[in-house]
């Protein structure tokens, strides 16, 4: 299981997923919510963690803390990036470059444009929420495929057992 944060200045994004990449959970949330959302992930709170999800897997799975976050090095990393530490969190950074054009693709992957808006190129197409969480994912797919842990173009390219929160 891997966890991953997408720091900003008012809100973050995270995301869980198995250690292949296929999202489990994933949401944003307020950056006041910061030190509860870590508390959470210490203990493995999965109820907490569900409440808040915008994005859910299908299929069932188990959660256990991976022993390290994930967390974006962009803009408002520092101070997040403290407050996990300072909980107790051991943090990988990761450059974040990208990150959330990356979750709108990912977004349209997941909840492919219908009616007229199939016919508009995806990356003119604004999704209509917040896609925060889709980074903090996209930064997990990039950190296994710099672990090379499995192929990069099937991590990259599995999003199967997705659904609407």
């Amino acid at each position: 299981m891997l966890i991953a944060m997408d720091p900003g200045t008012e809100k973050f994004g995270w995301a869980v997923s198995g250690d292949a990449g296929d999202l489990i959970l994933s949401g944003v949330s307020p950056i006041g919510d910061i030190d509860e959302w870590t508390k959470a992930v210490l203990r493995g709170d999965t109820g907490f963690l569900e409440e808040r999800a915008v994005e859910r897997s299908a299929v069932p799975y188990s959660f256990s803390f991976p022993g390290f976050v994930i967390a974006g090095s962009g803009t408002g990393s520092s101070e997040c990036i403290g407050r996990l530490v300072s909980s107790g969190l051991r943090v990988e950074k990761v450059p974040e470059s990208f990150s959330t054009l990356r979750g709108r693709d990912l977004y349209w992957r997941i909840h492919p444009p219908r009616g007229f808006r199939r016919l508009v190129p995806k990356g003119l197409l604004i999704p209509p929420r917040d896609v925060d969480d889709l980074a903090a994912w996209s930064l997990i797919l990039d950190y296994i495929c710099s672990k090379k842990e499995v192929s990069c173009n099937k991590v990259r390219g599995g999003i199967g057992g997705i659904q609407d929160a």
